[in-house]
């Protein structure tokens, strides 16, 4: 009898001794993102998403896939193009879009960033999701903007559901939650 308890004491032993540096490194990487929202990178691009939608889509969200085509122009050709990468448009969503992707998958990884995350984010956050949905749907859609965030030239892209999949879940988790962060 001993024996039997014995084995279950060390086979619970070891899944504990498994699972903890696991969880720890999950939690390791919802602080790394959270390090990375408090950046000065991160609030730039959030603050021209916000402005870009406002400014040149009039806060009309069927307008942003013909607008950001316009401003994806204008960004990369003429005078406009010697701004530097950090004042690209295009630079900031995929910046944003990266973040919410890893974000989701953080949230997606355990129960406990689940809860985490519904209680640290709101629905502010899900509206950007949304604008960037948009945004990537009007990427998706032109061969042009597509192929020039490919690293594969001339070659399309196999037909993927891609991050939209990941910012509608995150999306639509945000969405449902409280309108104010719980501190």
């Amino acid at each position: 009898m001993t024996d039997w308890i014995s084995v279950i004491i060390a086979f619970i032993t070891l899944i504990v001794t498994i699972s903890i540096p696991v969880q720890i490194m999950k939690f390791q990487r919802y602080t790394g993102l959270m390090s990375t929202y408090m950046s000065f990178d991160f609030a730039h691009a959030l603050q021209s998403i916000i402005k870009f939608f406002y400014k040149d889509c009039s806060s009309d969200i069927e307008r942003i896939p013909e607008e950001y085509k316009k401003r994806f122009d204008s960004d990369f050709t003429g005078k406009e193009k010697d701004n530097g990468v950090e004042n690209i448009l295009h630079y900031h969503r995929r910046l944003l879009n990266d973040f919410f992707l890893e974000l989701e998958m953080c949230r997606e990884s355990s129960w406990v960033l689940r809860r985490k995350i519904r209680k640290d984010w709101t629905v502010n956050e899900a509206y950007v999701c949304k604008i960037l949905i948009y945004m990537n749907k009007a990427v998706e859609e032109d061969p042009e903007m597509f192929m020039d965030i490919s690293s594969v030239k001339y070659e399309r892209m196999p037909k993927v559901k891609g991050l939209n999949e990941y910012l509608s879940r995150f999306y639509n988790t945000l969405r449902r939650e409280s309108k104010s962060m719980q501190v």
